[in-house]
């Protein structure tokens, strides 16, 4: 019995080593359209921006968390690195940085999982949660909340183990982390304020709870608006906050929140099928739990092959979470008590929670209140929020990965940690929305602040072709527009200023940077930077906004393949 302890133990910790050695090797693969935005976002902050006036982006709070590290990587590393030959820019760098923060969030809820009765599940769990990538490897709007939260979950677990006041502190912090990275999550805060509230109500917190969680929120916000303050203003600050977020949705959010309940409401009923199956045939004859289990795994992974070969050219990783989904659904009835029957581990009680499962019911409450916290902000359709459908998932593996429990189903839970790592390193963020596979050709960038990614080869051309102009004819003390902004990499291969509202500014649909220009005359872009290729450069040539544009560039400095770089017709 020791030996294969033992044995299990070393195969675990290969298993470990070998997705650590994939994720570095296929870590360079791939540039996706918004990792490019949110890092320009991000960038900006750094160079300077005043919050809200300089940028009217609703995700530059971001920029705030992301500082530490860009001002790491631009004052130490990057001369670093240049003086050494060491092939890393800017976006290898904060990809590396990314996976190693996340590795260490699943090893503290692998910690936090071994300290509760959950202790076998704690292997599967960790590792799970490390290959779930949301969307593409870096940092986001998306990543930091969604690592906050896993945060906040583990701290609560800590909590209930400990009963130490002084975790609830860390919520705060981890929450308001959420907030900054994603400022809808402030709703999240209330959320966890009645749920702190509740567990007085039923005497399982104190008061000393409540009042550790809200006045670390407060103090910290009241820091962020005190550096507002001193940075931009806050008079100046409120009065353009309503040039804030995207004008353009074409739909109200009432009706973007009812099109993806009903798309939550359609996966539930595929979710339930096969149960209500069961339980139809349980009324007429025997049905073992392994027989479940076993249909449960089939099922499961036959929906994933499914929805993947339906359209095997333009697999993403939403497909992924859709089987997410499935799993998140599952969660109520693997929790629910039965006649015959209590779970071995999870029926057991301690001293701050009525029992163990109260754990899982609070993982599964709060990706319930974080995907409707996404699912009112999106514009996008269940694969955005349904990315909060994790923590669910990780409550189910902690269920059916106990050997020592009757609900064990170890196959559904390899089969999902198989199913990451495929989304995690052979399928990768790629273009304008879409994603492709690690064996198509790639170049590698020499040069710029894409050092050592990889590129598709016109991907490739693209970013040689804005890296000359930029590095040519633009210097640190000018401003750069670049037309289709998160579609080029012209703002992060650059060192000019941002001389835009957003780098998602829609050019060739709005006239929002010209509300810009207006109010903002000394932010004005001295050199614009157009994509011709690009399937928005028409519009773009007859909105309004395009027209000013070119009306205003006249002065052609240079061009390089598909782009060209103007200059104001005014200055000499």
């Amino acid at each position: 019995m020791e030996q294969n302890s033992r044995v299990a133990k070393l195969f675990k910790a290969i298993v470990v080593i070998g997705v650590v050695a994939w994720v570095a090797i296929t870590l360079n693969t791939g540039f996706y359209v918004d990792e490019n935005g949110l890092l320009t976002i991000y960038k900006g902050i750094y160079q300077g921006q005043h919050m809200f006036t300089d940028s009217w982006e609703s995700l530059q709070t971001g920029g705030f968390l992301a500082w530490p590290l860009l001002a790491l990587y631009y004052q130490v590393l990057s001369p670093l690195f240049v003086s050494t030959g060491i092939n890393i820019g800017l976006v290898l760098y904060m990809r590396i940085m990314y996976m190693v923060v996340r590795g260490l969030i699943a090893l503290y809820l692998y910690y936090t999982i071994r300290k509760t009765k959950f202790e076998n599940s704690a292997y599967y769990a960790a590792l799970f949660y490390f290959m779930f990538v949301v969307t593409w490897k870096n940092f986001s709007y998306k990543s930091y909340c969604e690592m906050a939260v896993m945060m906040i979950i583990c701290f609560l677990i800590r909590y209930y183990e400990t009963e130490k006041v002084r975790y609830f502190v860390l919520v705060g912090v981890a929450c308001c982390v959420a907030i900054l990275g994603y400022p809808t999550m402030i709703i999240l805060a209330f959320f966890l304020g009645a749920m702190i509230l509740f567990g007085m109500y039923h005497g399982q917190l104190n008061a000393k709870a409540l009042i550790a969680f809200v006045v670390t929120c407060f103090v910290i916000g009241g820091a962020f608006i005190i550096y507002l303050q001193i940075t931009t203003g806050l008079p100046q600050m409120i009065s353009e906050l309503q040039y804030l977020g995207d004008q353009d949705y074409e739909e109200s959010v009432i009706v973007r929140l009812g099109k993806i309940l009903l798309s939550y409401a359609a996966l539930a009923i595929v979710a339930y099928f096969p149960i209500v199956v069961v339980n139809l045939v349980r009324k007429a004859r025997q049905f073992s739990d392994y027989a479940e289990g076993v249909l449960l795994t089939i099922y499961w992974f036959a929906f994933l092959a499914g929805i993947c070969l339906i359209k095997w050219d333009s697999v993403s990783n939403s497909r992924f979470v859709y089987a997410c989904i499935i799993l998140f659904f599952w969660v109520p009835y693997f929790l629910r008590d039965r006649e015959d029957k209590t779970y071995t581990r999870i029926g057991a009680y301690n001293n701050t929670l009525s029992n163990d499962k109260g754990v899982l019911w609070m993982m599964f409450a709060i990706s319930i209140a974080a995907q409707l916290i996404w699912s009112v902000s999106t514009n996008q359709d269940i694969s955005v929020p349904g990315h909060m459908a994790v923590y669910g998932v990780i409550a189910l593996i902690i269920i059916i990965s106990d050997e020592d429990s009757e609900l064990e189903m170890l196959g559904l839970t390899r089969l999902i940690i198989l199913s990451a790592a495929f989304f995690l390193c052979f399928w990768v963020a790629e273009g304008n929305g879409g994603y492709s596979d690690i064996t198509k050709e790639r170049w590698i960038v020499t040069e710029g602040e894409l050092r050592g990614i990889a590129l598709l080869p016109e991907d490739y051309e693209a970013n040689q072709s804005v890296y000359n102009l930029v590095s040519q004819y633009v210097g640190e003390d000018d401003y750069l527009l670049v037309a289709f902004g998160s579609n080029s990499t012209g703002y992060l291969n650059s060192v000019a200023q941002q001389g835009t509202y957003s780098v998602y500014a829609r050019t060739q649909k709005n006239t929002k940077l010209l509300d810009f220009y207006t109010l903002h005359p000394e932010d004005m872009a001295d050199y614009v930077l157009i994509d011709q290729s690009n399937t928005k450069y028409e519009a773009f040539r007859e909105g309004e906004t395009g027209l000013y544009i070119l009306e205003t560039y006249t002065n052609e400095i240079a061009t390089d393949g598909n782009f060209v770089l103007l200059g104001r017709g005014d200055v000499q």
